[in-house]
């Protein structure tokens, strides 16, 4: 067939899809016995390498994608993952990635022979691909350094998010000669970073004595660690004469003055604590954007330094774009080529893991085109459907991120992280607001609940009409959470059942009654 009429074919044809399009299907693979003869050939040709779950942010069930040839392009190749066993090398890069995934046994129908699948992040499996991490050979590497890392690969398998922290931040507070930082998002370098305040006393005093600390989860890690930890009294003594991160601003600077960016996603929900990590590192280090990822693939690379929410639309997957102002039909799908520059648009995926018109659910806006071949470069927007929702207004993800830059994170505070929910313990019910400080510039947060209303009321104009004619919805307020609320809300998502160390995140809007509640048992002031 021409590919003109195949492609036309296609585009008149194919309907849109969401994942409970692919729900029945992906169930076959938790059934008992799980058979090869129900799952080969299900969206693709073959059997899947990995199942990726989701991170369930807006509170629903995890959703999975099977991934196809991903251990094939591994295992085909002659090419394999470098390590190194000597400790005492020049490590100058922190990986602070979670590599763990669990694995299912899947029988053919005579029992004579078994495939292996394994559950992980989609990050896992896009780092294990592009470092050729074979699951296979994961226990013969755990006391070896891939490349020139700062921890053994070991401190990837660390499934307590505590702990995950902290001994990537001892193996890289014991390498002066750091360059760089990657993780998938940014707030986990402010975790890292935040929990080696805490506990500066017992990690440098773990570097002067060459000891690995009784954490929890490390138990059948720790061997592998403590083989590769040296003891550096002159790089303790320096530590302490630096003092801790809370101790000046630029700290990093100091600690690793080699150090030149932090590679991590940035934007939506995670540029809130941009301003924080910069404080941490200070003049030197820039934060470089890894790009827009999703579990189902990837969508953008990064594309201006200067810009964390800027991408250029990647060509490894068919991507189409829906109109938001429009119908959701294929009527509604532009190409590539037929956007326009300031519109917004829902992507829709076409994927080679057997995705067929997949709506994202996400909203970007044209910003721009790459000069040298005509390629959209996208900005992420929001979660279309992630709002909080009154009788007579609705108040989106963008609007509460907005406000809450405008009118928190440019005053004289450190905000750790934030989330919002309705707040309806009195009435009327209004927008309110859990947020998380670095420091004690309490006070600060006094002219905030008057700031964000105001801000609020210029983004949406129903909402200046609720609270001034109805008296519908009374001011915003903020809760402020006591110290380390935000990473143990992170290990409560992993308790949950989550295998996204690393990938787990907080949502903008609570999206259950349970975390309110668990948010609100952690109070300790309000304004």
């Amino acid at each position: 067939m021409d590919d003109d009429i195949l492609s036309e074919s296609f585009r008149k044809t194919v309907q849109l899809t969401t994942y409970d399009s692919y729900a029945p299907f992906i169930a076959k693979f938790f059934e008992e016995p799980c058979r090869a003869s129900a799952i080969v050939d299900l969206l693709v040709p073959g059997l899947p390498d990995y199942l990726s779950r989701s991170s369930s942010t807006s509170g629903g069930l995890p959703k999975y994608f099977p991934k196809y040839n991903r251990l094939s392009h591994i295992r085909s190749s002659d090419v394999r993952s470098w390590t190194i066993s000597d400790p005492l090398r020049r490590r100058t890069t922190a990986h602070v990635w979670y590599f763990g995934c669990d694995q299912m046994d899947i029988e053919d129908e005579d029992n004579c022979s078994t495939t292996t699948i394994y559950f992980s992040s989609n990050s896992a499996v896009a780092m294990r691909k592009n470092l050729y991490l074979d699951p296979d050979e994961d226990e013969e590497k755990m006391g070896t350094f891939i490349l020139d890392h700062a921890a053994p690969y070991a401190a990837g398998f660390i499934k307590k998010w505590r702990s995950f922290l902290l001994i990537h931040g001892l193996f890289a507070l014991g390498s002066r000669s750091l360059e760089s930082m990657i993780m998938v998002f940014i707030n986990t370098f402010v975790d890292m970073i935040r929990h080696l305040d805490t506990e500066f006393d017992t990690v440098v005093d773990c570097i002067a004595n060459g000891t690995i600390p009784d954490l929890d989860g490390i138990a059948e890690f720790r061997h592998h660690l403590e083989v590769n930890i040296v003891a550096d009294p002159e790089r303790a003594a320096e530590l302490r004469r630096i003092g801790r991160p809370s101790s000046r601003p630029g700290w990093c600077g100091h600690v690793w003055p080699n150090l030149r960016s932090v590679q991590a996603i940035a934007s939506g929900s995670f540029a809130s604590s941009v301003p924080l990590a910069q404080w941490f590192l200070g003049p030197d280090a820039a934060i470089r954007s890894l790009g827009f990822g999703t579990t189902e693939c990837l969508i953008g690379a990064s594309y201006s330094p200067l810009d964390l929410n800027q991408f250029k639309l990647t060509n490894y997957e068919i991507i189409e774009l829906l109109d938001i102002s429009k119908d959701d039909s294929t009527d509604a799908l532009a190409q590539l080529w037929e956007v326009e520059l300031g519109k917004r648009y829902e992507p829709v995926l076409m994927t080679r893991d057997g995705l067929w018109r997949y709506r994202l659910g996400d909203v970007v806006e044209i910003c721009g085109f790459d000069p040298t071949d005509g390629v959209p470069i996208i900005r992420f927007i929001e979660r279309r459907n992630m709002m909080i929702r009154f009788p007579n207004v609705m108040v989106t993800e963008e609007e509460l991120r907005t406000a809450m830059s405008s009118a928190v994170l440019n005053m004289p505070v450190k905000v750790i992280n934030w989330t919002a929910a309705i707040d309806d313990r009195s009435l009327p019910a209004t927008i309110g607001f859990f947020v998380e400080l670095a420091g004690d510039q309490v006070s600060e947060l006094s002219r905030a609940p008057e700031r964000l209303l105001d801000e609020l009321s210029r983004l949406n104009s129903k909402i200046t009409y609720e609270v001034a004619i109805r008296d519908a919805i009374r001011k915003p307020t903020i809760r402020l959470l006591r110290s380390g609320t935000f990473s143990d809300f992170l290990q409560l998502k992993l308790d949950e059942g989550s295998r996204n160390n690393g990938q787990v995140k907080v949502p903008v809007v609570l999206p259950k009654a349970e975390y309110v509640t668990w948010f609100a048992n952690r109070v300790v002031q309000e304004f």
